[in-house]
């Protein structure tokens, strides 16, 4: 992770150089939000794709049972139900899909 610069001392601390250690920062974080983004993404997709492999699998094999069908149909409904508008790009609509996620991987666990 970069480093967080020191302001300079009260005596150096002309708006200039205020200005400059500010839009530092602000490039630092800009950087590090496209990394947390990037590794949140990527998390979620590996889980999403582990999802499917697991059901891909379960069918497959002997198929789903009716106490897992009925899972499968509980939480398919909750997808469909699920209320986000992706253009507003707001942190709460990525907890929504995250805690589905989240809901999904508890219910294929008991399969």
């Amino acid at each position: 992770m970069a480093a967080v610069r020191k302001l300079p001392s009260k005596q150096l601390q002309t708006p200039k150089m205020l200005s400059a250690v500010a839009r530092q920062q602000l490039l630092l974080i800009n950087g590090l939000l496209d990394e947390v983004a990037r590794n949140y993404l990527a998390r979620l997709r590996r889980e999403i794709a582990e999802l499917i492999r697991i059901i891909e699998r379960k069918q497959a094999g002997a198929g789903l049972s009716r106490r897992e069908l009925k899972e499968l149909r509980e939480i398919l409904k909750e997808i469909a139900h699920l209320q986000i508008n992706p253009e507003r790009g707001r942190r709460k609509d990525l907890k929504k899909i995250d805690a589905l996620i989240g809901e999904f991987q508890l219910v294929v666990e008991r399969w």
